[in-house]
């Protein structure tokens, strides 16, 4: 048997090839990649480098790979990377503005235990969820779903004439004149459940970071509490703060 060649590298060329043709329309959407075996013996690679190939297409979002069917092309561009840059405690708050939101549902919901457990409230009370796909403007890849709870007296957000764009908490501000006085930040690890990935089109049980925001008004009231769930590859926390150093007290002058 002939040896494939393979090198460390091998693997980048062979998935930018096949990217490229994707993007190009040789491969079209919803028709299907060669099978490993034709892509091994096309590229003169090892098995390994070609699913590290079909691996990294699939994880920019570029095809789906099937069990027993093969490696579905599902779009001709990448899924882009949210890289969120924070300076300051607003922009810690809130997502870039170009953003924009795709609504799933909307209902009014009573918390049962579960749910009373993960809002951090207490049981029987009523809130509205909203849950949505965030998109970069100008794409279709989500870079991820939100499940956003608020107290039902202020359901009527989703009227807001710009509801899909600002933030919710800034809608409620403007109908109601309840600002958040403080806010609680948590970011964690967690991975896609069914319904996530399907919605995301990326990997069940991939990955994932969830950010967890729970915002209070001024009298300490808990009314708007939001998970949202990225996948791993799509979305970058940076922090860059700078150490502000003391001023000096104005040193009284004698005349």
């Amino acid at each position: 048997m002939k040896k494939t060649n393979s090198t460390p590298i091998r693997h980048w060329e062979i998935a930018e090839h096949l990217e490229n043709a994707i993007k190009s329309g040789i491969f079209p959407i919803d028709g299907f990649l060669p099978t490993e075996e034709k892509l091994c013996v096309q590229f003169k690679a090892s098995r390994h480098s070609v699913r590290q190939a079909l691996g990294y297409l699939s994880m920019i979002g570029l095809i789906k790979r099937k069990p027993r069917a093969g490696s579905q092309v599902i779009a001709t561009t990448s899924i882009p990377q949210l890289t969120q840059s924070v300076a300051s405690i607003q922009e810690l708050l809130n997502y870039p503005d170009d953003m924009a939101r795709k609504i799933i549902l909307t209902r009014h919901v009573q918390t049962d235990k579960k749910l009373a457990n993960v809002l951090e409230c207490t049981l029987g009370e009523s809130w509205f969820q909203i849950q949505f796909l965030r998109y970069p403007v100008g794409s279709n890849s989500p870079i991820c779903i939100t499940d956003l709870y608020i107290l039902s007296q202020y359901a009527d957000v989703v009227k807001h004439k710009n509801h899909h764009s600002i933030p919710i908490a800034d809608q409620i501000s403007d109908l109601f004149g309840v600002t958040a006085d403080a806010t609680q930040i948590n970011i964690t690890a967690s991975i896609l459940s069914t319904a996530q990935a399907s919605q995301l089109n990326a990997k069940k049980g991939g990955a994932a970071l969830t950010v967890t925001r729970r915002y209070l008004s001024k009298d300490n009231q808990l009314f708007q509490v939001a998970f949202s769930v990225h996948p791993a590859e799509r979305y970058t926390y940076s922090f860059n703060f700078k150490r502000e150093l003391p001023t000096k007290s104005p040193q009284s002058i004698r005349l």
